[in-house]
This record gives structure tokens, sequence and C-alpha cells, in this order.
């Protein structure tokens, strides 16, 4: 009786843990969501100031790390939560504007790798290869982003723009001049 009695106990205490561990995250995603929001408004008045940014100064920086900081924490504190993608990819745009181009592409990666599901994993894919492609130009790092994207996500748009994109890196120089010329591309 006395370890019935000592389960059902320890029973309560859980669940009562449980639901108070459960309101708190509630609350504190809240308030997490809260600062993002509050972070993105005083980023987005500094660009509504400044068209282009000084990523140099303080003020910019001190934002941008809070943000950057703050959206990671969000997603690896909410993995679950739809937000956390949409974070994830804020995150690689920021660090993109930055100027931190390698870390955007591992960020766009992560979100491709830890939510395949999501709409935004064929996004993030393409993405990669862009910024390989136009930013540190690597094309054959290009073209393996753009053909898993095909590969993988088929029926996506970004899947179309990847096939363009991957065609136009892939063309001889004569090839290019003659499409330009002639106004369209040929796969010859």
């Amino acid at each position: 009786m006395r370890i019935q009695r000592s389960a059902a106990v320890a029973l309560c205490v859980l669940l009562a843990v449980g639901c108070q561990s459960t309101n708190e995250r509630a609350g504190s995603q809240g308030a997490r969501l809260a600062d993002i929001g509050a972070s993105e408004q005083r980023f987005r008045a500094m660009l509504e100031q400044e068209a282009d940014a000084d990523w140099s100064s303080p003020e910019v920086q001190e934002v941008a790390s809070s943000l950057l900081r703050q959206y990671a924490e969000y997603a690896n504190g909410f993995r679950g939560d739809s937000l956390a993608p949409v974070f994830l990819m804020r995150r690689a745009d920021l660090l993109q504007g930055k100027g931190a181009i390698d870390a955007a592409v591992s960020q766009w990666i992560d979100v491709a790798e830890g939510f395949p599901r999501s709409a935004y994993a064929p996004q993030a894919i393409f993405r990669v290869g862009f910024a390989r492609e136009t930013a540190l130009t690597d094309t054959v790092g290009a073209l393996k982003a753009y053909t898993e994207l095909i590969q993988v996500y088929p029926e996506s748009p970004w899947a179309e723009q990847a096939g363009l994109a991957a065609q136009w890196l892939t063309f001889k120089e004569g090839q290019v001049a003659g499409a330009l010329e002639g106004g369209k591309v040929s796969s010859n």
C-alpha cells in the first residue's frame, strides 16, 4: 500500500511539474516572440531611416546581433514550432546582409536539413545555390545545390528556377552570346 501511495504522489508531482513547465514554456515562447518583434521593428525603423544601412555602425551591429541571437534561440528552443524555419531563414538573410555569406549558406543548409518538409526547404536550397554562384563564385557548389533541389523537390517552383540557373551555368561562352542575341535559350 505504501508503494502505491508513493507512486501516486510521485505521479502527481511529475504531472504538476510537467504542467508548470508547459505553462512556463508557453510564457517563454510568448516573451521571445515579443522580443523578436521589438527587435525587428527597431531594425526595420533603421532601414526605413537610411536605405543603405551602415552595417559597421555600432547601433546596426547591436540590433543585428541581437536578432541573430534571438532567431537562433527561438529556433533551438521551439524546434517543432512552425516559426522556427521562418526565423532561421530571416537569420540567414541577416547574415547575408552583414556579408557573412558562408554563415548564411550554412544557415540555409540547416533549414533544408532540419525542416525538409517545410515550404522553406526548397527555397533554402535554391538560396544556397544562388549564393554559391553569385557571391562565392563556386559554380560546382551551385550546380550541386541546384541539382539536389531539382531531384528532391521537383514540383517546387524553386526547382524550375534552379533548372534555369543550372542551364545558364553550364552554357559555353558561345552559347551564352548566341542566346542573348537571339533572345532565347537553347540547351544544345
